[in-house]
C-alpha cells in the first residue's frame, strides 16, 4: 500500500484581543488562540467539512506570534520549514498601531517620531532592521517590519515617547486579513515566501536593506508556494 503523502496546512486566523499565542504562559482565566482553531469558527461555509478541528493536527505551529493584549492576523502550518520561512527577515508583516501621548506634538515632531521607528532605534543594545512607518491619521501609526522580537513595536513606540493603545497586525508577506472575522479561520491557499535557498543564503550573509543582490535579482528570490488541499505544498 503506497504511503500517503502528509497534508500541508497553511491558515490564517484573526485572534482576539486577550487570547494567547503558543509558548506564553497562561495567566488567570485566558485562552490560547489554537483553541479557536474548530469547525465551529471556519469562516468558509461548508469548507470545514474538508478538515477535522485544526486544533488537533499533530505538529500545527504558529508562524508568528503575538502578545495577548494583541490582535489581528496569525499564521499557522504543519510544516516546520514553511513556519521558519514565513517569520524569516524577507518577509514583510503589517501593523496598525493606535498611540496616545503625541497629542501635543507639532509637525516636526511627529515627522521625527517616524524617522526614528524607520531607522534610529536600537533594543537590546542591538540596531533594529530599517522599518516603514507614516501616520494615518493623527491617532495611528502603520508599521512595517521584517523582524518580529519581543513586544517590538510597543518597545519602539516607548522609545519616541508614545504608549500604545491597540496594535493589530494585518498583513504577512502577500496575506491580508481583509475581512476575516474576530476569532475566525480559514484556509491560505497560496503564500509568497523566499525560496529555501535563498533563505539558507539569509542567514550566512545578511543583506543591508535597499543593497543590491548579488548575481541575481531581489524579485527572482520569491516564490509563491501554493498550498494542495490533499498533500504537500509545491514552491
Amino acid at each position: 500500500i503506497p504511503k500517503m503523502s502528509r497534508r500541508l496546512l497553511v491558515l490564517m486566523q484573526n485572534k482576539p484581543f486577550s487570547f494567547l499565542s503558543p509558548s506564553s504562559q497562561p495567566t488567570g482565566n485566558k485562552r490560547f488562540a489554537l483553541e479557536l482553531l474548530t469547525q465551529k469558527n471556519c469562516a468558509v461555509p461548508g469548507h470545514s467539512a474538508i478538515l477535522d478541528d485544526p486544533k488537533d493536527e499533530r505538529g500545527l505551529l504558529c508562524a508568528g506570534r503575538l502578545d495577548a493584549d494583541s490582535t489581528g492576523l496569525m499564521l499557522w502550518t504543519n510544516d516546520a520549514g514553511l513556519m521558519q520561512r514565513i517569520i524569516g527577515p524577507h518577509v514583510e508583516k503589517e501593523y496598525l498601531v493606535r498611540v496616545t501621548g503625541h497629542e501635543k506634538w507639532g509637525p516636526a515632531q511627529l515627522e521625527e517620531a517616524v524617522r526614528w521607528l524607520q531607522h534610529g532605534i536600537e533594543l537590546d543594545d542591538k540596531p533594529l532592521r530599517p522599518a516603514k512607518a507614516r501616520w494615518l491619521n493623527d491617532a495611528q501609526l502603520q508599521v512595517m517590519l521584517t523582524e518580529g522580537r519581543h513586544r517590538q513595536i510597543r518597545r519602539m513606540c516607548e522609545v519616541i515617547g508614545v504608549q500604545v493603545r491597540a496594535l493589530k497586525r494585518v498583513r504577512i508577506g502577500d496575506v491580508r486579513l481583509g475581512a476575516l472575522p474576530v476569532g475566525y479561520w480559514r484556509t491560505v491557499h497560496s503564500i509568497m515566501l523566499p525560496s529555501r535557498n535563498e533563505q539558507t543564503h539569509s542567514r550566512s550573509s545578511p543583506k543591508r536593506l535597499g543593497a543590491s543582490p548579488n548575481n541575481h535579482d531581489e524579485a527572482q528570490i520569491i516564490r509563491r508556494v501554493v498550498i494542495e488541499p490533499h498533500g504537500n505544498g509545491t514552491a
